[in-house]
């Protein structure tokens, strides 16, 4: 997606384009942009780890102009600012080799090292293993009272590992199943089997057919008080094949009938202005798959500013 063609105005300054990570300095950031290009162990053939790039170059698409006004869930925030005047966001480019074990490792402290100065830590996908490194970086040394909220369609409890298996495998490693929910879950998606797995581990799930009765604030408001029962940093996995394959082509596992752009547009800016969210991840989006118009893309980067909007909501409360 080349930004070459756009036109410049002053007065229509645009988003993304922010400055590097100084990692010579111990002062804090507000939000911190990473990639985690996985895509190796896909069970579908992706080139998902091209994906990073293409959202940054989407995002100078876009202002960081932000209008709340009236809405209830600003939960009071200012109506209006802009994202470069409200937030410090650093850009700490991406991580080498996140599919092998030694680069999720390095991943995974990379993440614990940006949140150790970022409010909020994004990672740009890369398909579902990412989410390994990312929430685990995130709960760092307290990952028995993180909690984890996924936005998707499919379980992601299968066995050996891919990007079907990142849930079973934080919850081998110490994730308290509990404290996990997972919002979207489609029918024809997944397995008697993995749902099983699902229940008999005590993960909450939020059908997709839920979220046409009940108000995506009162949903988010659920999954948070259970993600954050434990007291610790809760993780926030953006599956964007959970949307609907007319707003998501580039991904992969996408169906008809699944969530629409607003609807996880909206949930992320709630989910980002609470602060026990800590870190966000954007998954499963393969920009060499997309269309002509770049829409999948397109919304992965507008999550992105959704995600800093909800931030900038959250830092204006506690002024």
């Amino acid at each position: 997606m080349s930004t070459v063609a756009l036109s410049q105005d002053p007065a229509w300054p645009r988003a993304g384009g922010w400055p590097d990570f100084p990692a010579d300095t111990s002062d804090p950031v507000d939000l911190a942009i990473v990639g985690i290009p996985t895509s190796a162990t896909s069970l579908s053939p992706t080139n998902a780890h091209e994906t990073p790039a293409a959202i940054r170059a989407a995002l100078r698409r876009y202002s960081g102009h932000v209008v709340a006004a009236g809405r209830p869930d600003t939960r009071g925030a200012e109506a209006e600012f802009v994202l470069d005047e409200a937030l410090r966001i650093v850009d700490a480019g991406d991580v080498a080799d996140p599919d092998t074990d030694a680069g999720e490792r390095t991943a995974a402290a990379r993440v614990t090292q940006l949140a150790a100065r970022a409010a909020l830590v994004v990672a740009l996908g890369g398909d579902n293993a990412l989410t390994v490194p990312a929430a685990l970086g995130v709960a760092g040394a307290r990952l028995a009272d993180a909690g984890l909220i996924t936005i998707d369609a499919h379980h992601d409890l299968r066995d050996g590992r891919s990007n079907g298996s990142p849930v079973r495998r934080l919850i081998e490693a110490g994730l308290n199943p509990r404290r996990i929910v997972q919002i979207g879950i489609a029918d024809f998606a997944n397995s008697m089997v993995y749902r099983e797995r699902a229940r008999s581990l005590g993960i909450t799930v939020i059908h997709r057919d839920e979220l046409h009765d009940r108000p995506l604030a009162d949903v988010v408001a659920e999954a948070l008080a259970v993600a954050g029962a434990g007291g610790g940093p809760i993780h926030v996995d953006l599956d964007v094949d959970v949307c609907d394959r007319s707003v998501a082509p580039g991904c992969p596992a996408s169906i008809p009938g699944g969530l629409q752009a607003h609807e996880l547009r909206r949930m992320t800016r709630l989910l980002a202005a609470d602060t026990r969210v800590r870190g966000i991840d954007i998954a499963e989006v393969d920009a060499t798959a997309d269309t002509a118009d770049a829409r999948t893309v397109r919304l992965a980067a507008l999550l992105v500013l959704e995600a800093a909007a909800g931030l900038a909501q959250r830092q204006q409360q506690g002024r």
